[in-house]
């Protein structure tokens, strides 16, 4: 892909992020600074905020907090939303208990957009994942034993945050009576930060709502995204079998709640393969078993957990119908009985069809590859709860590849390595940097397109996709005499390299 020729004149440099971030507050404020009083936008401005935004993602990282407790982390947003956005406190409140939410509003001409469109939501999560982080070699790793962020859900802030600072510096452009919307949500991972902010008025005057995920498995510079669902409506089931405990060498005068379970188990896995229509997707899962206590003993109960999943309430149906006969009559079978509990969480992410396209539209045009944009492992069968908003407004739910073979660009660490693209919510995750530089922009960019404005031209913000070793995915002529420029991001001017 490359990017139109007349882009040539931004250059790029090399940067490792600061971190800690105290690091890098001198270029944090040096950003700020630029990027109040730079119209046209400069090479060293965006740079600037890029490489700021991944100290951030970093620090954040470091710190992160489990759902409704993101007290510190609600308070470090506040604080960059003022030193690096220059937003005013009085447009922050809090939100669904940690969360917060921000609103930039439009100080330009009216908007001429047909769509009559006033005010956009966007969002990102905030919650880390209550998992031991296992990169123990990370210069950032968790410093809260036991919590970490293996979800990527500091790049989202990062990504947001970055979002906001460029869209705050052009108030002046955003149409007036028009307003940006910034949602950061708690408690995504559980119970769900959502629908209390929902309740709390997060969404009232807003016309659309967007958000994104990171997704290692998803190749570095594509965006995924399709109307209707993306994402699947999870249930938690609970079944407690309930025999006759007894000694293990007199089986015959107990009532083995082990067996009954064990052919529970098996039979669940006809759910999906013989009641489910075969062109619909659903999941039964059997994720725990615990029962007994010692070797000798058959006990009196065995429990077991598991998730359901699907994208059609009548499938739900279905298999909330058959897991209930199933047991039941296994149970029966067996002179056991049971109880079941199923819990349904989240609805299923259905985007809308016309904001799904806009997205769509959007990336082919920033992303200049017919390929990079895709419907492909779509749906996917994890649970987000931003369908929340997307059954109160319009709106779309999309994910950002990150799947990337080195260590390059804002993503840099200091010395030469590879990523390991594990995928969320394993120990040794860790976000792309070179994700966040990208969705902020595409935030910017779908911001001006569905309320009619032109925040910065596409010389002063092009979008930042990298090449493989790390140079921008571009090539022109002019001062470089129609070379690829260096590996980057951002090669600075001589003598500004810092």
């Amino acid at each position: 892909p490359h990017w139109h020729k007349n882009l040539c004149a931004m250059s790029y440099c090399r940067r490792v992020p600061a971190f800690p971030l105290s690091e890098g507050a001198a270029l944090l404020e040096e950003t700020a600074t630029r990027l109040a009083a730079e119209d046209p936008l400069s090479a060293e401005a965006l740079d600037g905020l890029f490489s700021t935004m991944a100290s951030i993602r970093r620090h954040i990282h470091s710190n992160p907090e489990p759902g409704f407790e993101e007290v510190k982390t609600n308070a470090f947003i506040r604080q960059t939303l003022q030193s690096l956005a220059g937003l005013d406190p009085a447009s922050m409140r809090d939100c669904a208990k940690t969360g917060l939410v921000v609103d930039i509003k439009g100080e330009g001409p009216p908007s001429a957009a047909a769509s009559g469109l006033r005010t956009i939501a966007l969002r990102a999560d905030m919650d880390a994942l209550r998992m031991t982080e296992m990169n123990r070699s990370l210069p950032y790793r968790s410093t809260n034993e036991g919590v970490a962020h293996l979800c990527g859900h500091d790049g989202h802030m990062a990504s947001l945050l970055g979002a906001a600072t460029l869209i705050a510096k052009r108030a002046s452009k955003l149409p007036a009576g028009c307003a940006v919307r910034l949602l950061f949500q708690p408690a995504e991972e559980g119970p769900g930060g959502a629908k209390p902010m929902i309740e709390e008025g997060a969404l009232d005057g807003v016309d659309e709502c967007y958000g994104y995920h990171n997704w290692p498995a998803f190749e570095y510079g594509s965006l995924h995204v399709k109307r209707g669902a993306v994402m699947a409506h999870p249930t938690s089931f609970k079944i407690v079998v309930t025999g006759k405990g007894g000694h293990g060498s007199q089986p015959h005068v107990a009532v083995d709640p082990v067996l009954t379970a064990a052919h529970i188990v098996v039979a669940l896995q006809s759910v999906v393969a013989r009641a489910v229509d075969p062109t619909k997707q659903a999941v039964c899962s059997v994720t725990m078993i615990h029962g007994g206590e010692v070797s000798n003993v058959i006990p009196d109960q065995v429990e077991m957990q598991g998730t359901l999943r699907d994208l059609d309430p009548s499938v739900c149906e279905t298999m909330y119908r058959r897991v209930r006969e199933i047991v039941a009559g296994v149970c029966a079978a067996f002179g056991a009985s049971a109880t079941v509990e199923l819990e349904g969480a989240y609805p299923a992410v259905d985007n809308h069809a016309a904001q799904a396209d806009a997205v769509a539209d959007l990336a082919r045009k920033l992303l200049r590859r017919e390929e990079a944009v895709s419907e492909d492992g779509l749906p996917m069968m994890g649970a987000e709860d931003f369908s929340e908003f997307l059954h109160k407004v319009p709106g779309a739910f999309w994910f950002l590849g990150g799947n990337e073979e080195k260590l390059n660009g804002w993503a840099r660490l200091g010395a030469a390595g590879s990523r390991s693209n594990c995928m969320c919510h394993n120990t040794a995750f860790d976000f792309n940097d070179n994700v966040s530089p990208m969705a902020a922009v595409f935030f910017v960019r779908l911001v001006e397109e569905r309320l009619g404005c032109s925040l910065y031209s596409e010389a002063e913000l092009p979008f930042p996709l990298l090449e493989a070793d790390g140079a921008p995915a571009w090539e022109g002529s002019g001062a470089n005499g129609g070379k690829k420029q260096p590996a980057g991001p951002i090669q600075l001017p001589a003598g500004k390299v810092r």
